[in-house]
């Protein structure tokens, strides 16, 4: 193994130059600003990306703009004070009422959770719905406030019809949007209100309608890290037959972007995962090497809750070590095309 171990994953990048989810050239300047007090970079941002319709981009940068007024929000309520009707501003207001409340519950299982911390937390997503419904409203053709929505179901155990209603409301929106669906996805997986079939079926039947071209038609592949974090490959109520079908939709999709576009780098991430526990260390190490820098928080908070970054970094060593133990030993290691 020693012996070809060096020229396994030769071109990866190091350990030390991996980042969790680093927004882009664009966004950066954005955020700083910001966190500095200053609204207006937002502003033009977010008017860009509803002017265009570039849905899915709008939602990284909505996420990402609530992530720092969760910790600086005096820029976003004073442009709530000049502007209160504008509707990029009261989406990321939707959107920080969601992390406010992740915040006060934590992302603990429910039985590590006090219950005055489930006090708080249903407390503020039950101040969070008409924020939610201003966002939808101010904007009707967006998506994002839907993905909010169901977000916000979520967590406060709406009942089905309530969560029916939702993703009709993304598929007379956006039909193809993948954040939406992922959201979608987790409300019907197992640890929440659905079952692992179920999951699997909504994730199939999304992926199988999506237009060409669009990432929806790897939302397979966040079934697998769901099932796969649960039970091992073959010992669970989902055959084998059916995870390695979604990964292969899933190797499909990637091959249509180029090396570390970070378009599509979220689901390279649970692609590498899902390679890995499935045994195909070969197709991984291709994966990791598409990936590049770009870690992402999912799938790798659950391999390591502390440090998604070590627990990306640990199996990718891994893919090289076990992708080095199959070289015969006075074979010459040569990548897979």
């Amino acid at each position: 193994m020693l012996r070809h171990l060096r020229s396994v994953g030769a071109s990866l990048p190091p350990v030390t130059q991996l980042s969790l989810g680093r927004p882009d050239p664009v966004l950066r300047p954005v955020l700083a600003a910001a966190w500095e007090g200053d609204h207006g970079p937002a502003r033009e941002l977010l008017a860009d990306t509803r002017r265009r319709r570039a849905w899915e981009r709008r939602d990284t940068c909505v996420g990402e703009l609530a992530d720092v007024a969760l910790a600086r929000p005096r820029w976003l309520e004073v442009w709530l004070e000049k502007e209160g009707d504008d509707p990029d501003a009261a989406l990321v207001s939707a959107d920080l009422q969601i992390c406010r409340a992740w915040e006060a519950r934590t992302a603990a299982r429910a039985k590590h959770v006090s219950r005055e911390r489930f006090a708080e937390f249903f407390r503020i997503l039950e101040e969070a719905t008409p924020v939610i419904a201003r966002a939808a409203e101010l904007n009707p053709g967006d998506p994002v406030p839907w993905r909010v929505a169901l977000q916000h179901a979520r967590g406060a155990q709406a009942p089905r019809a309530v969560f029916d209603r939702l993703l009709l409301n993304v598929m007379d929106t956006d039909p193809d949007n993948y954040r939406c669906h992922a959201n979608a996805l987790q409300f019907l997986c197992a640890k929440w209100y659905g079952s692992h079939e179920e999951m699997f079926d909504f994730a199939e039947t999304a992926a199988a309608r999506a237009r060409p071209g669009r990432l929806l038609a790897a939302l397979p592949v966040e079934a697998v890290t769901e099932y796969l974090t649960e039970h091992p490959l073959g010992r669970g109520p989902v055959p084998r037959q059916r995870v390695h079908a979604a990964v292969d939709r899933t190797l499909e999709v990637s091959a249509g972007y180029e090396p570390g576009d970070p378009a599509a780098a979220g689901v390279r991430n649970h692609l590498a995962l899902a390679l890995t526990r499935c045994g195909r260390w070969e197709e991984a190490l291709r994966q990791f090497e598409l990936i590049g820098t770009d870690v992402r928080e999912l799938p790798w908070a659950y391999v390591d809750g502390e440090n998604e970054v070590r627990g990306f970094a640990d199996a990718r060593e891994d893919t090289r070590v076990q992708v080095a133990k199959a070289v015969p030993f006075f074979s010459r290691y040569r990548p897979a095309a």
